[in-house]
């Protein structure tokens, strides 16, 4: 039997369907291809490189970065969700017709307030001898203030080490008002200089970094309780460091110049005048004078509070402290750098971020910030193409943003939440944070350990991650944490601020953060690629879920 050609040629068009259908890639594959080694190293080298001068925040390197994040998104077809903005025809163009019209930008354009200089004088009466005596900037201390020119003339409180536990019960403030006067506190926390004491084995916390977060934590709470100013008592604190110029020499790996970065606080401004305390870090000479005549002695307060944790919190008597401070500001632009895929629900939206700010340059170095934080960033920007390739519609928003000012204070993300994507913050769902995703600890001799940080609202969060890491035989060895409100030192705390759930990846911490060493040469390509996979397929469900 004879079989006809329309039959065969039939026959084979449904075969070549099958076959080419059965192959195709599902959305969620798609978009996890398209995560590979050769595009993270391409745009990470680049956006590390000496030509970013070190990212500082509203500097030249700055705005190239941006420009090129923002090129980045348009490549891989990422719609604009900066600012709203009018083109500028030149005048021949206008004499042909044309005319300004709106459009969207990638960029969200910042302006903040640049500390140039200030100087400062510190006096102190006594009751008891009817006197002032005043100190010298930079001689019988230093300071660290706001943006703002003040005048104080106040009582002076002293508040032990200015702490607070709630689990515990430990408060250095219960029962003294310190609402618009100046505070007097010893640096650390009860028990820091004794590891066999109560307050050390309830209080320490095995991280590097730790007294770096727990004085911020205590500058917050002191700056909730209405103090004007913070006098911080440091046992090593050597008056030469003020006024010797900083050497800039990089001669073995256990040396870590100084970025220039530090020099110039910024601030977002505000409608209403918001004065943060100021910061006095006195020499012994200042101390005793302070406590003179006081009945109190730092060292003995150390020695009992460490067992006891009964803290002896007081206003000081016959004792009156004035401190003028003066300072000029200028206006600094920043931006940044926002993209989006529109979901089927455009009031249901996921934020994705990472800060790409750095430290700078200055006399021969440059702070490139491979991993901190251009690995963070481009895992963003991965992540929008992964998204992107992946060819569907999600059901959710998704809003991709690289942060500016995070060095100087979660500047960009703060100023994001208070002018969220869509108007609305109760839209946002969701908050994803990369910070320092690419490099090693010094313990990780397996090199694939990592660490992500979450709401506890996100109930299922770690089965999914675990269930994830296991389907896709990722090579991580995560560690979990989970809280209400999870706070910290990077972007996402300007989003649990708002009560918005998030979600934190990070890799190692590396002995080269915050060096001109933190480059490219010993970035754990592997791992990083795994961490913005894992990052892709969480998203992917919760993103698409109803």
């Amino acid at each position: 039997m004879k079989t006809s050609i329309p039959i065969l040629l039939t026959l084979s068009i449904l075969f070549n369907f099958s076959i080419n259908s059965f192959s195709q890639k599902n959305p969620l594959q798609k978009g996890l291809d398209a995560i590979t080694k050769e595009s993270v190293k391409a745009q990470l080298e680049f956006l590390s490189s000496d030509w970013m001068e070190g990212r500082a925040t509203g500097s030249r390197g700055e705005f190239l970065a941006a420009d090129y994040l923002a090129s980045m998104l348009i490549y891989n077809s990422i719609e604009p969700a900066g600012d709203q903005e009018w083109t500028k025809p030149t005048r021949a163009e206008r004499w042909n017709g044309t005319r300004s019209e709106e459009y969207t930008s990638y960029f969200q354009n910042i302006y903040m307030i640049k500390q140039l200089e200030n100087t400062s004088s510190v006096s102190i009466y006594s009751k008891s001898h009817n006197q002032w005596t005043f100190f010298e900037e930079n001689v019988d201390y230093s300071i660290y203030g706001s943006n703002s020119s003040m005048q104080l003339n106040s009582e002076i409180v002293f508040v032990g080490y200015g702490f607070i536990d709630e689990e515990s019960g430990y408060n250095d403030f219960k029962g003294v008002d310190v609402k618009n006067k100046i505070i007097v506190r010893l640096s650390g926390y009860p028990g820091h200089k004794d590891t066999n004491s109560l307050g050390y084995k309830k209080f320490h916390r095995e991280e590097r970094y730790f007294s770096y977060y727990l004085s911020r934590k205590k500058d917050k709470i002191a700056e909730e309780k209405g103090a004007v100013a913070i006098i911080e008592i440091y046992d090593d604190l050597n008056p030469k460091d003020w006024f010797e110029e900083q050497k800039f020499k990089l001669t073995n790996d256990n040396e870590r110049p100084q970025s220039p970065n530090y020099k110039h606080r910024l601030e977002l401004p505000s409608d209403d005048l918001v004065v943060n305390p100021i910061k006095i870090f006195p020499t012994k000479k200042l101390v005793n004078t302070i406590l003179k005549s006081q009945d109190i002695n730092p060292d003995y307060f150390e020695k009992t509070t460490a067992y006891s944790l009964r803290p002896s919190s007081k206003i000081l008597k016959g004792a009156n402290l004035k401190i003028d401070y003066q300072v000029k500001t200028e206006l600094l632009q920043a931006r940044n750098v926002i993209g989006m895929i529109e979901g089927e629900n455009k009031d249901e939206i996921v934020v994705i971020g990472a800060h790409y700010d750095h430290l700078g340059a200055a006399n021969g170095f440059v702070w490139n910030g491979a991993d901190y934080n251009a690995s963070g960033t481009i895992g963003v920007w991965m992540l929008a193409k992964a998204f992107k390739a992946a060819g569907i519609k999600p059901k959710k928003t998704l809003v991709f943003a690289a942060w500016t000012g995070e060095e100087k204070g979660l500047l960009g993300s703060k100023y994001f939440a208070d002018h969220p994507y869509g108007g609305k913050i109760d839209n946002i769902k969701l908050y994803l944070n990369f910070d320092m995703i690419s490099k090693d600890s010094e313990d990780d001799t397996l090199k694939n350990q990592a660490r992500m940080t979450y709401s506890s609202s996100l109930s299922e969060l770690e089965e999914l991650t675990t269930k994830n890491i296991g389907d896709y035989s990722l090579n991580l060895d995560l560690s979990f944490r989970s809280s209400h409100n999870p706070k910290g030192g990077s972007d996402h705390s300007s989003f649990s601020a708002k009560n918005i759930p998030i979600m934190y990846f990070m890799a190692g911490f590396p002995i080269k953060y915050h060096t001109p060493k933190d480059q490219t040469s010993d970035i754990n390509w592997n791992k990083m690629v795994d961490i913005i996979k894992l990052s892709y397929l969480n998203l992917w469900q919760i993103v698409n879920d109803d």
